[in-house]
């Protein structure tokens, strides 16, 4: 059964984050297969070529979930199980996060190795904002000018997520609401345009939701 909801990352994100002259970098993106995340592994092993680690963590959502992981030659269980262990514990799907490390000549020790690596994943995930993704009835709303406004406030006030605007002889408007809101949605475009839009339903897409916590970042 398909997904009508779930918690990923808005963006691709990167930050440092230094320990005992070790230097961690963690990159994070969003991903829709195990393919697009060994690519986005390839990519930042390609940037930062002369770097010791490239511990990394994948989960990839869907009808059945994939989750990857590797320590990539630290000791076992101090770098790849807890980045992962970030995003599962933040409840993410269709996210990598790939933390590089630059060996600053200490000897962080297999606790010290896996509070960084942590660290560091959190924080670039942090950055990368997450988000809800949530699977949604998409509509073309077409009305004349002088009601566009008053429909765009409305439907805000609704909950109903808005499209980039098309603008036509009249402006098309695209408004998206959640499947069990088709029937109120409807009903709802009608009263607010006193029945003078013209309503074309396009189908199901995913539409990114902004947590609150970040909606004004």
């Amino acid at each position: 059964m398909a997904r009508e909801s779930w918690k990923t990352i808005a963006s691709v994100s990167r930050i440092e984050y230094e320990v005992k002259k070790s230097v961690f970098i963690a990159s994070c993106a969003p991903v829709t297969s195990g393919e697009e995340a060994v690519a986005f592994l390839r990519a930042v092993k390609k940037e930062y070529p002369d770097a010791r680690h490239h511990v990394y963590a994948y989960r990839v959502g869907g009808e059945t979930i994939e989750q990857r992981y590797s320590d990539d030659g630290e000791p076992q269980g101090t770098g790849g199980m807890p980045v992962l262990e970030v995003i599962k514990h933040q409840e993410l799907d269709d996210v990598i996060c790939v933390v590089t490390r630059y060996f600053g000549g200490i000897l962080l020790g297999t606790g010290g190795l896996t509070r960084a690596y942590s660290t560091a994943a959190a924080m670039g995930i942090e950055k990368a904002k997450p988000c809800r993704m949530e699977m949604r009835e998409l509509f073309h709303v077409k009305v004349d000018y002088s009601l566009s406004e008053k429909l765009q406030y409305a439907a805000s006030k609704k909950g109903y997520i808005i499209g980039e605007i098309l603008y036509e002889d009249k402006p098309v408007i695209p408004i998206s609401c959640r499947k069990e809101e088709k029937e109120d949605f409807l009903t709802f475009l009608n009263d607010a345009t006193s029945a003078r839009a013209e309503i074309s339903y396009i189908g199901r897409e995913q539409v990114r939701v902004l947590e609150k916590a970040t909606e004004d970042t």
